[in-house]
């Protein structure tokens, strides 16, 4: 099977979710660092990074369900990386 790198998939890497008050910074590829990983429904992967000791959501829609296993596989073996080098990760696709 074809292997393709993490940053290679469409939207990678997604903009982190939910609404910001500009009382804290809204974290960079290179800062936001994987906490947690969860796939939810589906084609899509819901993951958890941390900055600056505030969480942030990213929510991301792969092509398939198959994939979308794969990608959470990837993102559970990685947590504590940044989502920059989590893009130079290879998954199957």
């Amino acid at each position: 099977m074809k292997k393709i790198r993490v940053m290679d998939l469409p939207d990678w890497p997604p903009q982190p979710g939910g609404r910001y008050d500009g009382s804290y910074r809204v974290p960079t590829s290179e800062q936001a660092i994987l906490k947690s990983s969860e796939r939810t429904s589906g084609s899509f992967v819901t993951f958890v990074c941390e900055f600056e000791g505030k969480e942030h959501t990213y929510d991301l829609e792969v092509k398939n369900d198959e994939l979308a296993r794969k990608l959470e596989k990837v993102l559970r073996a990685n947590v504590g990386k940044s989502i920059m080098q989590i893009g130079f990760l290879e998954i199957e696709a």
